[in-house]
């Protein structure tokens, strides 16, 4: 979603719930951990601009789990659009993106690049006084809303790379 989107703050704490934490994200967990589907590396990364949102799932596994591995994904971007995340999930995703920010400000680099880049998006000057708060402030209902208005009757556009055995082109 675009940054000017209502939306937006909860969508950027419901990436960290699904794939942003990496290996504490919802699909690590359901796809790595649970059902132990060949996956070395899966994340989510969100690219915010102007006037559009992307986002982008990157899955490094064993090619003769790769159909596996996207049954899954769909499966639990489907459960996420119907029940939304859980409790625990939106307190540890507060916390982490809460927590982390700090970080964004230990180099006097990342301290330019920050500030370049709070007055690039239009955030206004008191943006990182307020951050923190904003993300705290981020509701169950609001992430089961953006949850429904992101993933439900979506389907995803999939770019396998290599050849993976079970996956048929669609078409």
């Amino acid at each position: 979603m675009p940054r000017k989107d209502k939306d937006f703050l909860p969508a950027f704490v419901m990436n960290q719930i699904l794939g942003g934490g990496v290996m504490s994200s919802r699909l690590w967990e359901e796809v790595r951990e649970k059902r132990g589907a060949g996956v070395f590396r899966l994340h989510l990364r969100a690219a915010v601009q102007a006037h559009l949102g992307v986002c982008r799932w990157c899955c490094h596994q064993e090619t003769r789990r790769s159909a596996q591995s996207l049954d899954l994904i769909n499966a639990e971007l489907k459960r996420i659009a119907i029940d939304g995340p859980t409790e625990t999930e939106l307190a540890n995703a507060k916390s982490y993106l809460t927590g982390s920010f700090a970080l964004r400000f230990d180099t006097n680099a990342k301290i330019a690049n920050q500030l370049l880049w709070v007055l690039q998006e239009d955030l206004g000057k008191d943006y990182i006084d307020r951050r923190n708060a904003e993300i705290e402030a981020v509701t169950l209902d609001q992430l089961k809303a953006v949850a429904k208005r992101m993933f439900e009757g979506q389907e995803l556009i999939t770019t396998v790379v290599g050849k993976p055995k079970g996956l048929a082109p669609k078409g």
